[in-house]
């Protein structure tokens, strides 16, 4: 090894551990391509499946999503989890764990399934020192604590259906979740980001992605938070089945949004619920100030989508 390799490896690695890092951020591995690859490995079966969830996700904060929930709720037949635990991140802990998946790892031979109906005794003749279980329990191991967090309490509850409203996923996520669950439907909801932004200034913009690092405190990470995803539930796989529902149209009472939203779910929505304020962020008629700069900051980080869907101040 000559000495400019030699230092180089001490502080940055060897040549061939660099070189399939650089494959890997190339391929572009995560969380969709997981998915993918597990896809492959261990796919539901949407025709034996019962369990039919609505997912709700929010182009971020104070988009009106709680709103949306409670319409979705006039359907007896449904709950709608609230943002659960959300600080926390469960759903983006759980599908972060399939961003290694990919062709060619695990190896076959990592699998139990790969040496065939031996008893564990007999694998210690055998090179186990990277031993899974077989492929099937992945999905059956994910599908279990949403099943336990959110299905079983929505049953106990007296509702058939369940589903779980959110403001920070991507469409990854969606992605992750339909794999646990070939028979979810999806909406996804975006608001005029200037709009959402001021309503967020009256809770005092303190709020996280993810507790502790991940803060939302500026306008800027606000507008890039709201991009990222809507960009992502614009570009979304048609297999997927997402319903993209505007805010405006949907709080100006347009009934051919409400029967989109009823056919898309296959539920019976009570639109007098749209007419029901519960909450506001607008305390005693005023709205928030939102300064010059903060102004710049948002739509910087908005531009240009915002513009492209019709939002300009």
């Amino acid at each position: 090894m000559n000495p400019v390799e030699y230092f180089r490896s001490a502080f940055t690695g060897t040549p061939q551990a660099r070189s399939q890092l650089l494959q890997a951020l190339a391929a572009g591995a995560d969380i969709g391509s997981g998915v993918a690859e597990l896809q492959r490995l261990c796919p539901g079966d949407a025709g034996r499946d019962p369990e039919a969830p609505v997912f709700l996700l929010s182009a971020g904060w104070r988009s009106g999503s709680t709103m949306l929930q409670r319409l979705i709720m006039s359907d007896p037949r449904v709950l709608l989890w609230g943002e659960p635990f959300d600080e926390c991140g469960p759903v983006q802990a759980m599908a972060g764990m399939v961003r290694a998946f990919r062709s060619g790892w695990p190896p076959p031979d990592y699998y139990i399934s790969h040496h065939g109906n031996v008893r564990p005794v007999d694998l210690t003749d055998d090179w186990i020192a990277n031993l899974f279980p077989a492929p099937e329990t992945i999905r059956a191991s994910h599908r279990a604590y949403f099943d336990a967090a959110y299905s079983a309490p929505a049953r106990r509850a007296g509702c058939e259906r369940w589903g779980i409203k959110e403001v920070r996923l991507t469409v990854d996520h969606a992605r992750y979740l339909k794999w646990l669950y070939p028979n979810a439907t999806f909406v996804f909801l975006y608001r005029d980001p200037f709009a959402a932004y001021r309503s967020y200034c009256r809770f005092g913009r303190n709020w996280y992605d993810l507790f502790p690092h991940q803060p939302m405190f500026t306008p800027a990470a606000f507008g890039r938070h709201w991009r990222e995803l809507l960009l992502g539930f614009m570009r979304a796989d048609p297999s997927l089945g997402g319903l993209l529902v505007r805010y405006e149209d949907l709080v100006a009472g347009k009934p051919d949004v409400l029967q989109r939203i009823e056919r898309h779910l296959d539920l019976r929505l009570d639109a007098s619920i749209l007419g029901q304020k519960v909450g506001t962020s607008e305390r005693g008629g005023r709205k928030a100030r939102v300064s010059w700069l903060e102004r710049t900051l948002l739509q910087r980080a908005v531009a240009p989508l915002a513009e492209e869907l019709g939002y300009a101040w």
